[in-house]
């Protein structure tokens, strides 16, 4: 009675099967990177669309902007990082921290 394979072809075998296993895991594991990244991509995309579009209210509205900064933080954009920044042009807020701190100190 045969109880299943053995030597050196099952060991050849299960050496082949995992590597086949770990290429298609590996192949899973790159698309879903690729899609999480464009999708972070379009995201940022809308979400500079959305602060172009909504500017005064991020600049004159303390709630708004607290929230819009909430938003920004949790998926690892600081508009607030650089007064010469991407988002300082793109918010036309020259020197934002100047700005913020007098806000802070009103509240």
């Amino acid at each position: 009675m045969r109880r299943g394979k053995m030597g050196i072809g099952a060991v050849k075998w299960k050496q082949d099967q995992k590597k086949a296993y770990e290429e298609v895991g590996a192949q899973l594991t790159q698309n879903h990177l690729t899609h999480v990244q464009e999708q972070l991509q379009v995201f940022k995309t809308n979400l500079q669309t959305f602060a172009v579009k909504y500017k005064s209210q991020i600049k004159k509205d303390p709630e708004f902007r607290k929230r819009f900064q909430v938003m920004c933080a949790k998926i690892g954009v600081d508009p607030l990082a650089s007064q010469k920044g991407f988002w300082s042009e793109l918010l036309d807020m020259g020197d934002f921290y100047y700005e913020l701190a007098v806000q802070i100190i009103e509240v």
